[in-house]
């Protein structure tokens, strides 16, 4: 290969990085965009479309004493708002699971009802302990709508004596959803004026 050549080939490879590198500072911010878009449908999909009208991932609420909520490290909880109303916090909680971790997320109404809840991420078994996610059983969607006031001294699955329905087999795994989510409302409940704030 001779020098034109060369110069020739290292023009255009010089050429194609500077397309490159203007397309990825181009593309950029929609690239995020993309991605807080994806990020907040995986979140807000407990919540009914039109419930909202804020972008709740862009509102963050510090946890104080998350640790009581099964996090090791501070987190944070976010508000939807409709018409500048708090309409639902989204309250990620952890239970320890047969096999580990089972996080959580709450959306909890400002009376403090639960009004939905999701598995975010569960390392239980499967066919039996993966049953806690609603595509394999509607077991999760019996607790929407409980309180701590509406179900006093029934905090516990039926096999341990109390009101609640478990999955059969997952037990433990049952357990860790049930008190969980009990913590969550106990902290939603505690931490009630800190969550909610004030309208923007």
């Amino acid at each position: 290969m001779n020098g034109r050549a060369l110069v020739t080939l290292l023009a255009l490879a010089l050429a194609g990085t500077a397309l490159l590198v203007a397309l990825q500072l181009g593309l950029a911010p929609r690239i995020d965009e993309a991605r807080q878009a994806a990020e907040e449908r995986a979140l807000l999909d407990l919540l009914p479309p039109g419930s909202y009208d804020n972008h709740p991932l862009r509102e963050p609420v510090a946890l104080p004493d998350a640790e009581a909520l099964g996090r090791p490290a501070p987190g944070s909880a976010w508000r939807a708002r409709r018409e500048g109303q708090v309409v639902a916090l989204l309250l990620p909680v952890t239970g320890q699971g047969y096999e580990g971790p089972i996080r959580l997320l709450l959306a909890i109404a400002p009376d403090g009802r639960l009004l939905r809840s999701k598995v975010l991420e569960h390392r239980e078994t499967a066919g039996i302990g993966d049953r806690i996610e609603p595509s394999r059983s509607p077991w999760l969607a019996s607790l929407d709508g409980v309180s701590l006031g509406n179900r006093p001294g029934e905090w516990r699955v039926r096999a341990d004596g109390g009101g609640f329905d478990q999955i059969a087999g997952a037990t433990l795994t049952s357990r860790a959803v049930l008190a969980a989510t009990q913590q969550g409302l106990r902290y939603f409940d505690s931490h009630r004026e800190h969550l909610l704030g004030a309208a923007p």
